[in-house]
């Protein structure tokens, strides 16, 4: 058998048919599709104010306490230094405990973004350029009460890295 006589062979072969389960499956599948797309999308934006409302309520609070119970975080190092070492007695002047103390401090590099290679301007050498995404996490603790204070902030670095083609 040579080459000519399969591919008439295979010209000839026609595929079956679809199953009937088969065609009423992928109707099924395309039907919820469409109601995914008609689906009222006004729902699904709100979603997000009442945690948002409940978040910025919590750290207002957490502010109005906080300058109600430190008064002396806002007055300058030095006035604060006087103060205290005024009102307290000379065996405990000598050493004032930290209003809180850090605790952890973590990165978590969420993402890094490729790119490419420049070349510099100046010197002419390749460079690899890269965009890393991550979250800091930075925790203090109270002593006085055993409060626990988390700061998460986003953080986004451009790493410029050399590139040697060998």
């Amino acid at each position: 058998m040579n080459e000519h006589e399969i591919e008439s062979l295979l010209a000839g072969l026609t595929p079956r048919a679809p199953s009937a389960a088969l065609v009423r499956q992928v109707e099924h599948e395309l039907e919820l599709d469409r109601q995914w797309l008609h689906e009222d999308t006004t729902r699904r934006s709100v979603r997000w104010q009442m945690p948002m409302l409940w978040a910025g309520l919590g750290a207002s609070a957490a502010a109005v306490v906080m300058s109600i119970w430190a008064p002396g975080l806002t007055e300058s190092p030095s006035t604060r230094n006087t103060t205290l070492a005024a009102t307290q007695t000379p065996a405990t002047a000598v050493s004032a405990p930290p209003t809180v103390m850090p605790v952890a401090t973590i990165r978590e590099v969420v993402g890094a973004q490729n790119e490419g290679i420049h070349y510099n301007a100046t010197s002419r050498l390749p460079e690899q350029h890269l965009r890393l995404m991550s979250v800091e996490r930075h925790a203090w603790i109270d002593p006085r009460d055993g409060a626990q204070i988390t700061l998460e902030r986003p953080r986004e670095d451009s790493v410029v890295l050399p590139v040697s083609f060998q």
